[in-house]
């Protein structure tokens, strides 16, 4: 959860106790340097058991409050079962009931930082961040070089899948002319990282669908080396997904490629990040599946895109 970074960090600053966070194992990689939490509990066992031995966990230590990030049911009732204290929240999905403070909801669309922020307000706490942010470690450079000593700085990295729908990936084949215009005109290799073995075939359409094959590589990287991967490019071409907010938090030049949804919910200052969209009538519609043609991603080119990466490319030279 990248964007909740400016949250943690201010929450980070107005405590006076310890921080722990309970999330998947993998997430954890992402916060490493940034010095936020004093403890990680993994929460990797979705399984009916697995909730109630989180609960007995979080019985044993006796949190005096807690404050559920997710929107789901199931997080607040985690923390309901597992008699904290003071639980703090949005009261979405009908959980309201499992919470003792709860956010005001906003009047209109908000950022999700903004959205994430106003906790801190709640709490009584003091912004400091608004702006995700991420750091890589040195332990995690020297992990990432010891498993690939071939991949060197200086080259474009391509985000080719969205975990959230179809409807936000960028054609295979306008990322595959892109591709060949990185590693045609400015001789730069391109690396494409999956989100996931889901997307390593995108990915290797991708590159199927390129002419100079030879300077075109898939990546599969676990959340570490995706993270490290990302901060070594010299810029990033992302459809709007996950990734696309760490290269950003990273401070990389980065162009996301914008389709069905409202670019307010993701909008912070971000000097690095520039955003590409098509002006259709049916965007944005929020959708994980065009029902169209969908025009709103086919409608912004390679060329398009090109002519924005050469533009960063010299900005950020200078």
């Amino acid at each position: 959860m990248v964007m909740a970074t400016p949250f943690l960090r201010s929450l980070r600053g107005s405590l006076d106790g310890e921080l722990w966070a309970i999330g998947k194992s993998k997430g954890m990689h992402i916060y490493n340097g940034l010095d936020v939490f004093d403890r990680y509990i993994p929460n990797d066992d979705k399984s009916f058991v697995g909730f109630l031995d989180m609960v007995s966990h979080l019985r044993t230590v006796g949190f005096e409050r807690g404050i559920v990030l997710p929107h789901s049911f199931r997080s607040a009732l985690l923390f309901f079962s597992g008699a904290v204290k003071e639980r703090v929240g949005y009261a979405r999905n009908k959980r309201g009931f499992m919470l003792t403070k709860t956010v005001p909801e906003a009047d209109s669309l908000e950022p999700t930082v903004e959205h994430y922020l106003r906790l801190v307000d709640l709490l009584g706490g003091k912004r400091s961040d608004d702006a995700p942010l991420l750091s890589v470690t040195e332990d995690e450079e020297r992990k990432f070089d010891e498993k690939h000593m071939d991949i060197h700085r200086g080259f474009v990295a391509f985000i080719v899948g969205a975990q959230y729908g179809s409807s936000k990936r960028w054609p295979d084949s306008h990322f595959a002319e892109l591709g060949d215009l990185i590693t045609g005109r400015l001789k730069k290799r391109v690396y494409i990282l999956p989100g996931g073995k889901d997307e390593e075939a995108i990915a290797e359409k991708v590159r199927q669908g390129t002419t100079n094959k030879d300077d075109v590589e898939v990546k599969g990287l676990d959340i570490r080396d995706l993270k490290v991967c990302l901060s070594r490019a010299s810029l990033v071409v992302t459809n709007d997904t996950g990734p696309r907010h760490i290269s950003v938090a990273l401070g990389k030049p980065t162009v996301v490629l914008i389709g069905p949804m409202d670019e307010r919910y993701t909008v912070y200052p971000a000097a690095s990040s520039v955003t590409i969209t098509k002006d259709v009538p049916c965007r944005p519609c929020n959708k994980k599946r065009c029902d169209g043609d969908h025009a709103c991603m086919k409608g912004i080119t390679p060329a398009q895109v090109f002519h924005k990466i050469e533009e960063m490319l010299v900005d950020d030279a200078g």
